[in-house]
């Protein structure tokens, strides 16, 4: 996968971009169906799902360093998703949310895509209390407390 994302830096770069933003991975062992799935019953984030998260994020910011030695003239910037989204899950009530561990649609463990929508049996009325809007994706509240984040990790694609 770093390999990708070099390659692909490489040819944008090669295109004429000198900008670019990638994103490390999210705490994939907190997600709800990531902890339905592989919690063992548990209500907690599963630690091994996380640890290689961490780990593809170490790298990948190593990778990060390597390609703006490489490459002359290169803002890249590696937007950290893992932290804010960890601290969202971990400490919901900081910001306002009341529910981390399901998700607003269905039962909130594990229906995502299509089976998610506002007539799906069991979606919840009120969205904006929940971290997640599926069992994989943050809920358009959260992904606005994620987007300033991003946008104040990005201030050196700008300046």
């Amino acid at each position: 996968m770093l390999i990708s994302v070099a390659i692909n830096v490489q040819n944008l770069y090669d295109l004429g971009a000198r900008r670019i933003g990638v994103t490390t991975l999210p705490p994939t062992g907190c997600l709800p169906a990531a902890i339905t799935l592989f919690g063992r019953g548990t209500n907690k984030c599963v630690a091994k799902l996380n640890k290689d998260a961490i780990s593809f994020n170490k790298k990948l910011n190593r990778t990060s360093q390597k390609l703006k030695s490489k490459l002359p003239g290169i803002k890249l910037v590696v937007f950290d998703i893992y932290q804010p989204l960890f601290d969202l899950i971990t400490k919901p009530a900081e910001s306002g949310f009341f529910e981390s561990r399901k998700a607003c649609c269905g039962t909130g463990t594990l229906e995502t895509s299509f089976l998610c929508n506002a007539r799906s049996i069991g979606t919840c009325s009120n969205a904006t209390n929940y971290v997640f809007w599926d069992g994989f994706h943050p809920s358009q509240s959260a992904n606005e407390k994620l987007a300033q984040s991003l946008l104040e990790q990005g201030f050196d694609l700008i300046s």
